[in-house]
């Protein structure tokens, strides 16, 4: 110790005042002052400042260390005398305990008592805190050999760390750092001396917080008996005062003044009084023994919550803290608290405020009692006299109920505010608690050692279960309650006689499906209502024998209670869905399920459910009794073989569920869920997180209910609309068919064949699909509460630190596992609010407004937009990439993209100014150069169009900005097409006129306004050339337009015998050859002949798209 105190070999430790001038910048010595300043400049040695505040650090700590040591050898030296002196103090408390207080107090008058009472409120309250950090000093007493322990051990080790670097020849070490060094190793040593020293009182200091902690308890009760002794006291003297003052409203009267209806009134409103005063005043009795439970209840809980997080902190992450923990968590206080206090606070305030206003009102009324009476002068001064003195006395029960309101207020108050904060530290202990059992190891892993050991452990288990106290304690619960089994058993004998009627029903309900006029939307719900009736006896005598047991007192009753309640959930749901898949049953008859579905439905769902039995026992043997798991061999086999049946089954259930309804990538979702979840379960446990694992398992199971009712309601819904769908269609045929003339004899009445459940209204359906995901997101998150609240542990677990600003402003914040994880979630939200939020606000809202052709479009792709950037923002965000630290490399990087991709940037702003003015949007025709089309989707850098001949062509959206585009459908859809017709020389012009007039009046696609329009353009080389102008009313009529007023024209013509004309070329041949006949009977003879080339007039339009690709 010596050699500690003072140096090391040849050093000598720095006095810390040293340290601290050095630190400061002013030394003892000019030179040290003038190095020290260098270092200190900007720029100047920042290591070796830091080397310094570590040195003064640990100068710091060795001689608080030192005092320590000093302070502990003089407490083991007190020890003898401190344990007298507190044994004492135990006996004087239990003495005082036994004490006849009711003596003690019983000179004392009602004001007295009242004083007394609250000073011993007080007292009790002191004391509770005064408990709690004792209760806090006996844990750390009980766990400071572990603690003291491992600081040894690492301290050990990081001596001979430093003591190897002090005597490497090889390294040069500075004056600084070395000091800092050897000043590190004598703090070492010190803290080695002060655990020992620790050691070595540990149990001294255990045995001293124990007796200070009985102290403290003996004196709780002690104040207890005072205080319940001071309430009955307060409660007598109060009768005894009310019922001295009602014999003071006795008045000696004449007979004729006796029954005076003023008198009356006022004995009566006096009488009123005394009784609100004596409720009040045994409220206040029952609030005050209310404050005393609820403050001791949170002085408790204080105590506990200060002992769970002193093991956390000393025995982190060992199994010796889950053990403890679970333990801890069912000692958690119950707690119910007193509902409407505020309400009684209010009402108290306010009958204060009227009993200072009736205070008032008397004291303004006492010269004016009995003024204007029809009584001669006596008896007037004598009821004057007794309504003044009923009037003192009112006012003085007044004053008494207006003094005892104020302490219900008081105490109303107290009580208030003790329930908070017990209400808000339960949850908070419990979220610990919670938190910290969910994220530690509750078994060893298992290995090769594991399994060795494997049947000696359930052999060992077998034995250690309390057989015969479980069949001494069945057998007192069936002597002792044996009337509890009539409740259940007339109900599921009643439900059992039942049966048979159910049939019935459900085989009617069954057989009107698919026949329209007895079919309906209720037959679905009322058949699955009746199933579950027919299911419910069974479950029902379970469940109703476990919540009896479940309330029961004692751990073997509250496990074997739970147990029956999740098995008769667990029998109810399974056999629902047996004989809901049964054949001819309801989903084969109602939701048309296929019967090859059904069967291995039913099949593999009863593998599961039969799987989930025992898996339920161990489930609900882990919720109620934790501490237990960590010995449990044959829950963990029955867990992992469970959940490998469990996830096979489900995969093959999944893959046998009809998906008419459902889409592909749902169904693989569910796939890779049913597949993987028990596959993870499976991998916690292996690594030693069993009851994480138990509690998940739980969870599970309790998600694949509320899914199976997901599929229920849905398929039900599906079905109502359906039925509903086809009413609607039956109902307009009926009404179509009555509007149509009857012509022939009424036919015979034929049922419609069976529903198609496919043909729904989609955006019904989708509306009743979104409400049951909101009112199933609330479901699960009500399942998933607890674990959802576990994982605010990761925040604790810090990955990396992000800094804010600069210099002396800069500011550190932690990046945890919780920010990464809520970055992901973020990142997979935005995702899926990018895919789906865009498609149901149009379904939702869109749809049934009257928007602009493509404004539907234009809004959901700038709303994706919106939803990209802000989930990037909140995801860097979150990751602690904040928008000062990434202005600059957006900046960057945006003049970096723009030269280097200012074709993609300058398309990404064409498309958003595409999106914003809106020269084209979807569905529109358009000629852009060379290409039309109809525009299709509308990207960020390019747009889609699709031509007439169906192929879909990419135009980079910065051609429909700079280049000239002709849209045929922005504004206006009505095109003008031109027909150009070339009539012979000699044609009558009027009936040329008519050919044209008539073929444009019958043709209905023509519009009437603006009119067609007949000009005679010119005379040709042959013809007489005619133009027909029309206008079609939408761009995709013009080339069928076209086609019929063609073939008109040519019907027309030649009804009225005019001629279309066409070019005639006659050839003469002045010679041929010898020997070659033209007229088929010489070959010599001379060579004539003419032949005739025609071209058939063609008719021309203005340039309309698609004319010429007809």
């Amino acid at each position: 110790m010596a050699g500690a105190e003072a140096q090391t070999g040849a050093f000598s430790l720095p006095n810390i005042g040293d340290l601290q001038k050095k630190l400061s910048g002013a030394g003892p010595e000019q030179g040290d002052s003038q190095s020290e300043s260098k270092s200190d400049k900007p720029g100047g040695n920042a290591p070796e400042r830091e080397q310094l505040e570590q040195t003064l650090a640990l100068r710091q700590e060795i001689e608080a260390n030192r005092e320590q040591i000093e302070s502990l050898n003089a407490r083991k030296q007190q020890a003898p005398m401190e344990r007298n002196r507190l044994q004492k103090q135990l006996n004087q408390a239990r003495q005082d305990r036994e004490r006849d207080w009711q003596s003690r107090y019983q000179g004392l008058s009602l004001e007295a008592l009242g004083e007394e009472l609250g000073q011993q409120l007080d007292t009790l309250e002191e004391n509770q805190q005064t408990l709690a950090k004792v209760s806090g000093e006996l844990t750390r007493a009980q766990t400071l050999p572990e603690r003291a322990q491992s600081t040894i051990s690492d301290s050990l080790a990081r001596t001979d760390d430093i003591r190897r670097r002090l005597n490497q020849e090889n390294e040069a070490l500075a004056d600084v750092e070395e000091t800092q060094l050897r000043t590190e190793l004598i703090a070492l040593e010190v803290r080695i001396e002060l655990r020992n020293q620790e050691l070595s009182v540990a149990s001294t200091l255990e045995e001293l917080a124990r007796l200070r902690k009985r102290i403290l308890e003996a004196q709780t009760q002690v104040i207890q008996a005072r205080l319940d002794t001071l309430q009955s006291m307060i409660h007598e003297r109060r009768d005894e005062s009310l019922s001295a003052e009602i014999g003071s409203d006795q008045l000696d009267l004449s007979e004729s003044l006796a029954g005076n209806p003023k008198l009356k009134a006022a004995r009566s409103a006096n009488d009123e009084l005394r009784e609100q005063l004596k409720n009040t005043a045994n409220d206040v009795s029952t609030l005050i023994r209310e404050v005393i439970d609820a403050e001791t209840l949170l002085d408790r809980t204080r105590a506990l919550s200060s002992t769970v997080n002193d093991q956390i902190q000393m025995l982190d992450g060992s199994l010796l803290l889950s053990r403890i923990l679970y333990e801890q968590q069912k000692s958690l206080p119950q707690f119910k608290a007193r509902e409407g206090l505020e309400k009684q606070i209010t009402e108290a305030r306010l009958i204060r405020f009227d009993i200072r206003q009736k205070l008032q009102e008397l004291e303004s009324q006492n010269t004016t009692l009995a003024d204007n009476l029809d009584l001669d002068e006596e008896q007037q001064q004598q009821l004057r006299n007794g309504l003044q003195r009923l009037a003192d006395n009112r006012v003085d029960l007044l004053n008494q109920l207006d003094q005892e309101l104020g302490r219900k207020l008081n105490i109303l108050v107290r009580l208030n505010l003790s329930q908070e904060q017990l209400s808000k530290l339960t949850n908070s202990l419990h979220n610990a608690i919670s938190e910290q059992t969910f994220w530690m190891p509750s078994t060893q892993p298992l290995s090769l050692t594991w399994f060795v050991a494997f049947p000696g452990q359930v052999v060992k288990q077998v034995e250690s279960v309390p057989w015969q106290r479980m069949k001494e304690n069945g057998i007192e619960i069936v002597q002792e309650k044996w009337h509890w089994l009539f409740l259940p058993i007339i109900l599921a004998s009643g439900l059992l006689l039942l049966r048979p009627r159910l049939h019935r029903q459900i085989k009617a309900l069954n057989g009107d499906i698919g026949y329209l006029r007895r079919d309906s939307q209720r037959h679905t719900p009322l058949a699955i209502f009746y199933t579950v009736i027919l299911c419910a006896p069974g479950p029902l005598l379970l469940s109703l024998l476990g919540w009896e047991l479940w309330v029961q007192s004692g751990t073997l009753s509250t496990v074997l209670g739970a147990a029956l309640v999740k098995i008769a959930l667990l029998w109810l749901v399974f056999e629902l869905c047996y004989r809901l898949l049964a054949g001819d049953g309801i989903a084969q008859r109602h939701f048309s399920w296929s019967v090859d579905s059904n069967r291995q439905l039913r099949r593999r769902l009863l593998a599961v459910g039969l799987t989930m039995v025992p898996m339920t026992l161990v489930i609900a043997f882990g919720q109620e009794w934790p501490a237990q798991l960590s010995n449990d061999r044959i829950g963990l086999v029955t867990i992992v073989a469970g959940l490998v049946v469990i996830g096979v089954m489900l995969t093959r259930a999944v893959l046998a569920y009809p998906v008419q309804n459902h889409s592909r990538t749902l169904r693989s979702g569910a796939i890779c869920l049913s597949a993987g979840i028990p596959l993870v379960l499976v991998g916690l446990i292996v690594v030693g997180y069993y009851f994480t694992s138990v509690r998940l398992s739980g969870r599970m199971i309790d998600t694949f209910y509320f899914a199976l009712l997901w599929l229920l309601v849905d398929a039900t819904a599906v079905r109502g609309l359906a039925v509903a769908a086809q009413r609607l269609a039956y109902k307009r045929a009926v009404a179509e068919r009555k509007a149509e003339p009857k012509d022939t004899v009424e036919g015979v009445e034929v049922e419609e064949p069976q529903l198609d459940l496919h043909q729904v209204n989609q955006q019904s359906l989708r509306l009743l699909r979104l409400g049951l995901l909101v009112l199933f997101g609330v479901l699960l998150y009500w399942v998933w509460a607890d674990v959802i609240n576990a994982f605010s542990y990761t925040n604790t677990i810090v990955l990396w630190e992000s800094t804010e600003g600069s210099g002396i402003n800069a500011t550190t914040s932690p990046i945890s596992l919780g920010d990464v994880m809520t970055a992901l979630a973020i990142g997979v939200g935005t995702v899926i609010l990018v895919g789906n939020l865009p498609g149901l606000l149009e379904v939702l809202l869109l749809s049934r407004l009257s928007l602009k052709q493509g404004a539907n479009y234009a809004i959901t792709t700038l709303l994706s937009y919106t939803i990209v950037v802000i989930g990037v923002i909140i995801t860097l965000g979150a990751l602690g990439l904040s928008w000062s630290k990434l202005q600059w490399l957006v900046a960057a990087l945006g003049v970096g993209l723009g030269f280097g991709l200012q074709e993609i940037f300058a398309n990404f702003i064409s498309g958003i100014i595409i999106l914003f003015e809106r020269p084209v949007r979807i569905g529109d025709v358009i000629t852009i150069g060379e290409l039309s089309g109809t525009v299709s989707r509308i990207r960020i850098r390019a747009t889609t169009i699709i031509d007439f001949d169906r192929k879909e062509i990419i135009i980079p959206n910065k051609v429909f900005v700079t280049e000239r585009l002709v849209n045929w459908s922005l504004s206006d859809t009505v095109t003008r097409a031109t027909l150009k017709v070339g009539f012979a020389y000699g044609s009558n012009l009027q009936d040329c006129h008519d050919v044209l007039a008539k073929a444009a009046a019958d043709n209905a696609r023509v519009l009437r306004d603006p009119e067609p329009l007949i000009l005679f353009m010119a005379f040709g080389a042959s013809t007489l050339d005619h133009e027909l102008r029309v206008y079609i009313g939408e761009i995709g009529d013009i080339l069928f337009a076209i086609n019929e007023l063609n073939r008109a024209i040519d019907a027309n013509a030649r009804e009225l015998g005019v001629e279309i004309a066409f070019n005639q070329l006659d050839i003469h041949l002045r010679s041929t050859a010898e020997g070659v006949s033209l007229n088929g009977v010489t070959a010599e003879a001379e060579s004539q002949s003419t032949a005739h080339y025609h071209d058939e007039q063609k008719a021309s339009s203005r340039s309309a798209p698609g004319e010429g690709d007809d």
